[in-house]
């Protein structure tokens, strides 16, 4: 499980927890079960103009090619304003390197929360060198969930 799934997780159980605990024992007992299944609103789909998304899979495939090629400067540029006013291009490439060789990435879906807002499924594949002296390397693929927003006409990654 990745660490944005163990942070989501943790953040959905701790405010059940709460929800319950502010509810408490008397608006349990209080509450009687409805006859018929409640369901969550359905949420309307959000389009986009065909142009408006192939500018986000380029964008989203530009980034990934640049963390292909190394050439963090690059993948960089991609991230927010906001994450480059606080993180230079050397902790963002801190945050890169490694033991990970990255192979190839491809868009798998995109879903937009509104115009403005895209979640996005990347699949990348990648080489890793398990760490110590010896370390076996393992050709693997992995789907990665990111955000990533429109401002001005230009798609950002955001960080979670």
């Amino acid at each position: 499980m990745n660490q944005s799934a163990v942070t989501w997780a943790s953040r959905a159980a701790g405010g059940m927890a709460l929800a319950l605990a502010l509810a408490g024992p008397v608006a349990w007992a209080a509450d009687p079960a409805p006859s018929a299944p409640v369901s969550a609103p359905v949420k309307p789909s959000v389009t986009v103009d065909a142009a408006v998304e192939a500018q986000l899979k380029e964008r989203v495939l530009a980034c990934w090619q640049a963390l292909i090629k190394r050439d963090f400067e690059a993948a960089y540029s991609f991230e927010t304003p906001a994450y480059r006013a606080i993180y230079t291009p050397r902790q963002f490439m801190g945050q890169h390197g490694g033991q990970v060789d990255w192979r190839a990435a491809k868009v798998k879906e995109i879903h937009y929360d509104d115009p403005m807002v895209a979640r996005v499924v990347v699949e990348i594949t990648y080489r890793y060198a398990e760490p110590g002296e010896g370390g076996q390397v393992r050709d693997l693929a992995q789907e990665i969930k990111e955000t990533w927003l429109r401002k001005d006409g230009q798609w950002w990654r955001q960080r979670d």
